[in-house]
């Protein structure tokens, strides 16, 4: 017969041992916050330092926005339509749309796209069938329920600073146009080749941040489809571009029975100082997973 207090000392242990766990569990977690607050205060004092040095290169912007993003403070130096997912930069122009002629940047990235669209067209319809090489954009359990995995895609022509090998050699002409263009491009960001399929809807969202424009250039436009940003809708137009802030709510959708291609790109905000985007870029890669 089984003593009583064997089964009371197996209880205490795993007990003991539950508690335990959870202790170091508890411990982890705290050490882990305690050193990503220590991480970011460093940053902040290299950032206090170089605005010292660079006092015209705006940032102070980057000192509050950090603040503001690890909530250590409030504010309300932006358009409250803006709801990124990831990182909100304070005191930066804000619209849902912009036009060529507000930043040189914008209409310098406008004319050269503008003017090699039939080159790049016909790039992409040359290489179509390389459509299923498309990596999806949404899936099931993405935030996005409602679309299929092959609802919504793209070709990936430069991710992370660098051209894909597939875009090198299949698309030769697109990319000497971008590699034009690559100073102007949020080190983080992508250009793609972008297609949404027939009959698909992309629901009202919001995007990562700010410190992003968002241009696509139109070269497969059928019929019915259209782009909503804030409260304002718009049509894809073969050949031209279109600039929006991807911070606002927005959806897109195609009634056609044909896919509608775009080749997007994403662009530094151009009020962004350089040395702004070489620490913004250090404070993604150490604290936003980039």
């Amino acid at each position: 017969m089984e003593n009583p207090a064997t089964h009371s000392e197996q209880s205490d242990g795993a007990t003991l041992q539950n508690r335990w766990s959870h202790f170091v569990k508890s411990f982890k977690t705290l050490f882990s916050q305690k050193q990503k607050s220590f991480k970011t205060r460093l940053f902040l004092l290299f950032v206090a330092f170089l605005k010292k040095c660079y006092p015209k290169e705006n940032l102070h912007r980057l000192e509050e926005s950090i603040k503001f993003h690890q909530g250590w403070i409030d504010s309300t130096d932006y358009n409250p339509l803006q709801k990124p997912t990831s990182f909100l930069y304070l005191g930066l122009s804000s619209k849902p749309w912009y036009k060529p002629c507000e930043y040189d940047t914008l209409k310098l990235v406008a004319d050269k796209l503008e003017k090699n669209a039939s080159d790049i067209e016909n790039e992409w319809l040359a290489h179509r069938s390389w459509g299923r090489n498309l990596v999806s954009r949404a899936s099931p359990s993405d935030r996005h329920p409602s679309l299929k995995e092959d609802d919504w895609g793209e070709f990936i022509l430069w991710k992370e600073g660098k051209f894909t090998e597939a875009g090198l050699s299949l698309f030769p002409k697109t990319v000497k146009v971008v590699s034009e263009l690559e100073s102007f491009l949020i080190p983080f960001g992508q250009v793609v080749f972008f297609v949404l399929k027939p009959g698909v809807t992309l629901p009202p969202h919001h995007d990562a941040s700010n410190i992003d424009i968002t241009c696509q250039l139109g070269l497969i436009i059928p019929e019915n489809c259209g782009i909503r940003v804030g409260d304002e809708t718009r049509n894809w137009i073969r050949g031209k571009v279109l600039f929006f802030d991807h911070s606002f709510e927005h959806e897109a959708w195609n009634k056609s029975q044909q896919a509608r291609v775009v080749l997007l790109l994403d662009l530094c905000h151009p009020e962004l100082t350089k040395i702004e985007r070489s620490l913004l870029w250090m404070y993604a890669r150490l604290f936003l997973g980039y």
